[in-house]
């Protein structure tokens, strides 16, 4: 109540238990009128709405799968933890990293459809022998002149990774989405999604959403929106696992 002119706030919860009691106050203050901006990983949101426990526990979320087929990994995050995540990940035998060199972008604009083709049939190939196909931005920080051409730069990519998604095989067994922007995009601009309907989390911070029975491209698809800087190194392999039906 005593926060004023937009201050900014830190609430350090260790548990569940924590965010449902700061989620009481916080709607005891919102009901005399202030008002909040939040920025937030998932867990807030069982707090604030008084969800209790998800139906189904993380472990076995894998039940949500509309199939028994391969999913797709779309890695754009690059900050150090994602890159930490992503090593990790590419050690299992059953996935398989295809590298995205942004660079051929930025030099050549041209090269666009030609690396969406190269990048599409080795997802194809590797979806074909029952794999996990990892698609994820080279590593490497790109330089620019002025800000606004790495403004322009990552439009582009962002771009060239929803035609990805949009061009996946349409039964596909999951989506994992690793990058707070890339997520947004996936949702809003692959997916074309207007609304999704929420499953909880399968790792703490790391929400799942399933596309509506009707979406034309991929139909009770879950989805996992995998924010950069969550979860230990082997966030990006757990979630991997619990997808798999393995935990």
């Amino acid at each position: 109540m005593q926060l004023q002119g937009n201050q900014c706030g830190v609430v350090d919860g260790e548990t569940q238990a924590d965010l449902d009691k700061f989620a009481q106050d916080l709607l005891t203050a919102a009901a005399s009128g202030k008002k909040f901006l939040f920025r937030s990983a998932a867990s807030i949101l069982t707090s604030l709405a008084n969800l209790g426990p998800q139906p189904i526990v993380a472990e076995e979320m894998a039940k949500y799968k509309p199939n028994a087929n391969p999913g797709v990994i779309l890695v754009g995050s690059h900050v150090k933890k994602t890159t930490q995540q992503l090593q990790e990940l590419l050690k299992e035998k059953d996935v398989v990293g295809i590298e995205v060199d942004v660079k051929r972008l930025r030099d050549d604009p041209s090269e666009k459809d030609i690396l969406l083709q190269e990048i599409l049939n080795n997802i194809k190939q590797i979806y074909f022998e029952t794999k996990t196909p990892v698609v994820y931005t080279s590593r490497e920080e790109l330089t620019f002149e002025t800000v606004q051409q790495r403004l322009d730069f990552g439009i582009a990519v962002s771009s060239l990774l929803m035609e990805i998604v949009q061009k996946l095989p349409h039964d596909i067994g999951f989506l994992i989405s690793k990058g707070g922007i890339t997520s947004n995009d996936v949702l809003s601009q692959g997916l074309n999604l207007r609304s999704a309907r929420l499953l909880g989390q399968v790792l703490e911070g790391c929400s799942m959403v399933r596309t509506e029975k009707n979406h034309p491209l991929f139909p009770n698809l879950p989805v996992v929106l995998f924010p950069g800087n969550v979860g230990n190194s082997q966030g990006l392999a757990t979630v991997y696992y619990r997808l798999n039906g393995n935990t």
